[in-house]
Protein backbone atom coordinates (compact mmCIF):
# COMPACT_ATOMS: atom_id res chain seq x y z
CA UNK A 1 0.00 0.00 0.00
CA UNK A 2 2.92 2.34 0.97
CA UNK A 3 4.47 2.01 -2.00
CA UNK A 4 1.55 1.98 -4.39
CA UNK A 5 1.12 5.84 -2.27
CA UNK A 6 5.11 6.63 -3.52
CA UNK A 7 4.59 5.59 -6.85
CA UNK A 8 1.39 8.02 -7.08
CA UNK A 9 3.21 10.81 -5.73
CA UNK A 10 6.36 10.29 -7.83
CA UNK A 11 4.11 10.19 -10.79
CA UNK A 12 2.35 12.71 -10.31
CA UNK A 13 5.34 14.89 -9.59
CA UNK A 14 7.18 13.64 -12.60
CA UNK A 15 4.59 14.71 -14.96
CA UNK A 16 4.19 18.54 -12.99
CA UNK A 17 8.25 18.96 -12.71
CA UNK A 18 8.50 18.25 -16.35
CA UNK A 19 5.63 20.73 -17.51
CA UNK A 20 7.35 23.09 -15.19
CA UNK A 21 10.64 22.73 -16.90
CA UNK A 22 9.28 22.78 -20.15
CA UNK A 23 7.46 25.84 -19.26
CA UNK A 24 10.29 28.17 -17.85
CA UNK A 25 13.05 26.87 -19.84
CA UNK A 26 11.67 27.18 -22.77
CA UNK A 27 11.42 30.65 -25.35
CA UNK A 28 8.29 31.44 -23.37
CA UNK A 29 10.44 33.43 -20.79
CA UNK A 30 10.73 35.95 -23.69
CA UNK A 31 6.74 36.13 -23.23
CA UNK A 32 7.72 36.97 -19.18
CA UNK A 33 10.45 39.83 -20.48
CA UNK A 34 7.76 41.39 -22.35
CA UNK A 35 5.55 41.18 -19.49
CA UNK A 36 7.96 42.69 -16.94
CA UNK A 37 8.97 45.81 -19.59
CA UNK A 38 5.15 46.35 -18.80
CA UNK A 39 5.28 46.37 -15.58
CA UNK A 40 7.97 48.64 -15.00
CA UNK A 41 6.79 51.54 -17.45
CA UNK A 42 2.94 50.84 -16.19
CA UNK A 43 4.05 50.63 -12.79
CA UNK A 44 7.17 51.18 -11.30
CA UNK A 45 7.88 54.57 -13.15
CA UNK A 46 4.73 56.17 -12.17
CA UNK A 47 5.50 55.18 -8.72
CA UNK A 48 9.00 56.74 -9.00
CA UNK A 49 7.96 59.47 -10.41
CA UNK A 50 5.58 59.90 -7.29
CA UNK A 51 8.27 59.25 -5.05
CA UNK A 52 10.23 61.87 -6.64
CA UNK A 53 6.98 64.52 -6.62
CA UNK A 54 6.63 64.17 -2.99
CA UNK A 55 10.01 63.17 -1.97
CA UNK A 56 9.10 60.12 0.14
CA UNK A 57 9.90 57.06 -0.05
CA UNK A 58 7.93 54.36 -0.94
CA UNK A 59 6.78 51.52 0.62
CA UNK A 60 8.28 48.20 -1.34
CA UNK A 61 5.29 46.44 -1.29
CA UNK A 62 3.39 49.17 -2.91
CA UNK A 63 4.17 48.27 -6.75
CA UNK A 64 3.03 44.89 -6.52
CA UNK A 65 -0.23 45.89 -5.13
CA UNK A 66 -0.34 48.28 -7.63
CA UNK A 67 0.02 45.71 -10.08
CA UNK A 68 -3.05 43.49 -8.60
CA UNK A 69 -5.45 46.38 -8.18
CA UNK A 70 -5.00 48.55 -11.58
CA UNK A 71 -7.69 47.86 -14.05
CA UNK A 72 -5.51 48.15 -17.43
CA UNK A 73 -2.57 45.74 -15.80
CA UNK A 74 -5.69 43.06 -14.69
CA UNK A 75 -6.92 42.86 -18.15
CA UNK A 76 -3.35 42.08 -19.59
CA UNK A 77 -1.76 39.89 -16.56
CA UNK A 78 -4.31 36.89 -17.04
CA UNK A 79 -3.70 37.33 -20.92
CA UNK A 80 -0.06 37.08 -20.03
CA UNK A 81 -0.50 34.37 -18.12
CA UNK A 82 -2.52 32.23 -20.05
CA UNK A 83 -0.12 32.46 -22.86
CA UNK A 84 2.52 31.18 -21.23
CA UNK A 85 0.42 28.08 -20.25
CA UNK A 86 -1.68 27.35 -23.12
CA UNK A 87 1.04 24.66 -24.18
CA UNK A 88 0.45 22.46 -21.18
CA UNK A 89 -1.14 19.92 -21.10
CA UNK A 90 2.21 18.62 -23.43
CA UNK A 91 2.50 15.37 -25.43
CA UNK A 92 5.95 15.55 -26.86
CA UNK A 93 9.52 14.02 -25.20
CA UNK A 94 9.42 12.56 -21.75
CA UNK A 95 5.89 13.50 -21.12
CA UNK A 96 4.93 10.65 -23.65
CA UNK A 97 6.77 7.90 -21.37
CA UNK A 98 4.78 9.57 -18.66
CA UNK A 99 1.33 9.36 -19.86
CA UNK A 100 2.04 5.82 -20.78
CA UNK A 101 3.94 4.50 -17.31
CA UNK A 102 0.61 6.52 -15.57
CA UNK A 103 -3.27 6.10 -15.39
CA UNK A 104 -5.43 8.85 -16.05
CA UNK A 105 -5.74 9.94 -12.72
CA UNK A 106 -2.17 10.55 -12.27
CA UNK A 107 -1.65 12.34 -15.01
CA UNK A 108 -4.33 14.54 -14.29
CA UNK A 109 -3.33 15.35 -10.42
CA UNK A 110 0.37 16.14 -12.18
CA UNK A 111 -1.32 18.44 -14.53
CA UNK A 112 -3.46 20.25 -11.78
CA UNK A 113 0.36 20.34 -9.34
CA UNK A 114 1.40 21.88 -12.72
CA UNK A 115 -1.25 24.57 -12.80
CA UNK A 116 -0.87 25.58 -8.69
CA UNK A 117 2.68 25.58 -9.77
CA UNK A 118 3.28 27.91 -12.68
CA UNK A 119 0.47 30.28 -11.35
CA UNK A 120 3.07 30.13 -7.56
CA UNK A 121 5.78 30.80 -10.13
CA UNK A 122 4.29 33.37 -11.62
CA UNK A 123 2.93 35.39 -8.82
CA UNK A 124 6.52 34.79 -6.75
CA UNK A 125 8.39 36.32 -9.83
CA UNK A 126 6.25 39.48 -10.62
CA UNK A 127 6.51 39.90 -6.74
CA UNK A 128 10.52 39.39 -6.39
CA UNK A 129 10.78 41.42 -9.39
CA UNK A 130 8.27 44.88 -8.57
CA UNK A 131 10.37 44.80 -5.27
CA UNK A 132 13.69 44.85 -6.76
CA UNK A 133 12.87 47.94 -9.59
CA UNK A 134 11.61 50.01 -6.32
CA UNK A 135 14.10 48.49 -3.91
CA UNK A 136 16.56 52.02 -4.37
CA UNK A 137 13.66 54.38 -3.34
CA UNK A 138 11.29 52.19 -0.70
CA UNK A 139 11.32 51.20 2.79
CA UNK A 140 10.15 48.08 4.10
CA UNK A 141 7.32 48.95 6.31
CA UNK A 142 3.25 47.26 7.13
CA UNK A 143 1.57 50.91 6.11
CA UNK A 144 0.85 52.59 3.15
CA UNK A 145 3.61 55.35 2.54
CA UNK A 146 2.86 58.89 2.32
CA UNK A 147 3.79 59.52 -0.97
CA UNK A 148 1.17 57.99 -2.65
CA UNK A 149 -2.09 58.59 0.08
CA UNK A 150 -0.82 62.22 0.80
CA UNK A 151 -0.07 63.04 -3.02
CA UNK A 152 -3.74 63.84 -3.86
CA UNK A 153 -3.85 66.50 -0.80
CA UNK A 154 -0.51 67.74 -2.14
CA UNK A 155 -1.84 67.93 -5.64
CA UNK A 156 -5.38 68.96 -5.66
CA UNK A 157 -5.18 70.40 -9.33
CA UNK A 158 -3.99 66.85 -10.61
CA UNK A 159 -6.96 64.48 -9.56
CA UNK A 160 -6.71 62.99 -13.14
CA UNK A 161 -3.14 61.51 -12.71
CA UNK A 162 -2.67 57.75 -13.67
CA UNK A 163 -0.62 57.65 -10.48
CA UNK A 164 -3.91 58.47 -8.41
CA UNK A 165 -5.67 55.11 -10.23
CA UNK A 166 -2.76 52.42 -9.27
CA UNK A 167 -3.63 52.66 -5.65
CA UNK A 168 -7.03 54.42 -5.40
CA UNK A 169 -8.73 56.07 -2.37
CA UNK A 170 -10.63 52.41 -1.94
CA UNK A 171 -7.88 50.69 -1.03
CA UNK A 172 -5.83 52.43 1.29
CA UNK A 173 -8.78 54.13 3.46
CA UNK A 174 -10.79 51.12 3.83
CA UNK A 175 -7.74 48.40 4.45
CA UNK A 176 -4.32 48.34 5.88
CA UNK A 177 -1.47 47.11 3.52
CA UNK A 178 -0.63 43.80 4.72
CA UNK A 179 -4.70 42.82 4.15
CA UNK A 180 -4.33 44.26 0.27
CA UNK A 181 -1.05 42.33 0.12
CA UNK A 182 -2.48 38.79 1.24
CA UNK A 183 -5.79 39.17 -0.94
CA UNK A 184 -3.66 40.69 -3.77
CA UNK A 185 -1.68 37.48 -3.25
CA UNK A 186 -4.10 34.93 -2.92
CA UNK A 187 -6.97 36.09 -5.17
CA UNK A 188 -4.14 36.78 -8.11
CA UNK A 189 -3.19 33.00 -7.14
CA UNK A 190 -7.07 31.27 -7.29
CA UNK A 191 -7.77 33.54 -10.44
CA UNK A 192 -4.19 32.42 -12.26
CA UNK A 193 -5.51 28.67 -11.04
CA UNK A 194 -8.95 28.74 -12.58
CA UNK A 195 -7.59 29.51 -15.66
CA UNK A 196 -5.44 27.37 -16.34
CA UNK A 197 -8.12 24.95 -15.42
CA UNK A 198 -10.21 25.72 -17.56
CA UNK A 199 -7.51 25.08 -20.22
CA UNK A 200 -7.16 21.85 -18.95
CA UNK A 201 -10.87 20.62 -19.09
CA UNK A 202 -11.05 21.05 -22.39
CA UNK A 203 -7.47 20.16 -23.59
CA UNK A 204 -9.28 16.91 -21.62
CA UNK A 205 -12.45 16.99 -24.14
CA UNK A 206 -9.32 17.54 -27.03
CA UNK A 207 -10.22 20.95 -27.49
CA UNK A 208 -7.80 23.26 -25.96
CA UNK A 209 -8.58 26.22 -27.86
CA UNK A 210 -12.22 26.42 -26.98
CA UNK A 211 -10.51 26.71 -23.61
CA UNK A 212 -8.19 29.65 -24.03
CA UNK A 213 -11.20 31.58 -26.04
CA UNK A 214 -13.47 31.28 -23.00
CA UNK A 215 -10.58 32.08 -20.99
CA UNK A 216 -10.06 35.17 -23.04
CA UNK A 217 -14.27 35.89 -23.08
CA UNK A 218 -13.93 35.96 -18.97
CA UNK A 219 -11.14 38.12 -18.90
CA UNK A 220 -12.43 40.80 -21.63
CA UNK A 221 -15.75 40.54 -20.20
CA UNK A 222 -14.70 40.93 -17.23
CA UNK A 223 -12.74 43.58 -17.62
CA UNK A 224 -15.63 45.47 -19.71
CA UNK A 225 -17.93 44.63 -16.33
CA UNK A 226 -15.90 46.35 -14.12
CA UNK A 227 -14.83 49.17 -15.93
CA UNK A 228 -18.24 50.15 -16.11
CA UNK A 229 -19.21 49.38 -12.52
CA UNK A 230 -22.16 46.81 -13.41
CA UNK A 231 -23.27 44.65 -11.23
CA UNK A 232 -22.57 41.35 -13.93
CA UNK A 233 -19.10 42.25 -13.05
CA UNK A 234 -19.15 39.51 -9.65
CA UNK A 235 -20.23 37.02 -12.58
CA UNK A 236 -16.37 36.75 -13.61
CA UNK A 237 -13.63 36.23 -11.83
CA UNK A 238 -11.76 39.79 -12.41
CA UNK A 239 -13.61 41.70 -10.09
CA UNK A 240 -13.27 39.06 -7.56
CA UNK A 241 -8.80 39.50 -8.18
CA UNK A 242 -9.53 42.96 -7.38
CA UNK A 243 -9.78 43.84 -3.95
CA UNK A 244 -10.25 47.60 -3.83
CA UNK A 245 -13.66 46.99 -6.17
CA UNK A 246 -15.18 45.65 -2.93
CA UNK A 247 -15.22 48.89 -1.36
CA UNK A 248 -16.71 52.22 -2.07
CA UNK A 249 -14.38 55.48 -1.43
CA UNK A 250 -16.24 56.68 2.00
CA UNK A 251 -17.23 54.10 3.60
CA UNK A 252 -15.86 50.92 5.46
CA UNK A 253 -18.72 48.80 5.21
CA UNK A 254 -17.87 46.66 1.59
CA UNK A 255 -20.15 46.25 -1.23
CA UNK A 256 -19.05 43.17 -1.31
CA UNK A 257 -17.41 41.08 0.96
CA UNK A 258 -13.79 39.25 0.03
CA UNK A 259 -14.99 36.74 1.87
CA UNK A 260 -17.49 35.79 -1.18
CA UNK A 261 -14.66 36.43 -4.03
CA UNK A 262 -13.12 33.24 -1.95
CA UNK A 263 -15.99 30.89 -1.96
CA UNK A 264 -16.92 32.54 -5.16
CA UNK A 265 -13.14 31.04 -6.65
CA UNK A 266 -13.37 27.83 -3.87
CA UNK A 267 -16.61 26.66 -5.85
CA UNK A 268 -15.75 27.26 -9.33
CA UNK A 269 -12.48 26.12 -9.09
CA UNK A 270 -14.27 22.84 -7.26
CA UNK A 271 -16.52 22.21 -10.16
CA UNK A 272 -13.88 22.39 -13.46
CA UNK A 273 -11.60 19.53 -11.02
CA UNK A 274 -14.75 17.92 -10.97
CA UNK A 275 -15.64 18.00 -14.58
CA UNK A 276 -11.86 16.97 -15.21
CA UNK A 277 -12.31 14.28 -13.22
CA UNK A 278 -15.58 12.89 -15.03
CA UNK A 279 -14.09 13.24 -18.60
CA UNK A 280 -10.08 12.31 -18.15
CA UNK A 281 -11.06 8.92 -19.62
CA UNK A 282 -11.71 11.10 -22.57
CA UNK A 283 -7.99 12.75 -23.17
CA UNK A 284 -5.67 10.81 -26.07
CA UNK A 285 -2.81 11.78 -26.59
CA UNK A 286 -2.15 13.71 -29.90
Amino acid sequence: MLCKIKHNIHSIWAIASVEWINLFCSTKLFVLGILFIFLNEQIIVPLKQCSVEMEENLNIFEPFIALCNSGVVMLVLPLFYITMVSDAPRAEGGLIFSHIRSSKMQWLFGELLFALLSAVTMIALLFLVSCILVSGCSDVTLQFSDALTKYRAKFPDRMGDYVLQLLPQNLYQQIDLKTALLYSITSLFFCFFLLSVIILLFSILNCKLAGILIDGALIFMGAVTCSLRLESMWCFPMAHTVIWLHYSEYYSRPLFRPEWSYLYFGIMILLFIAACMLCRKKYQIR
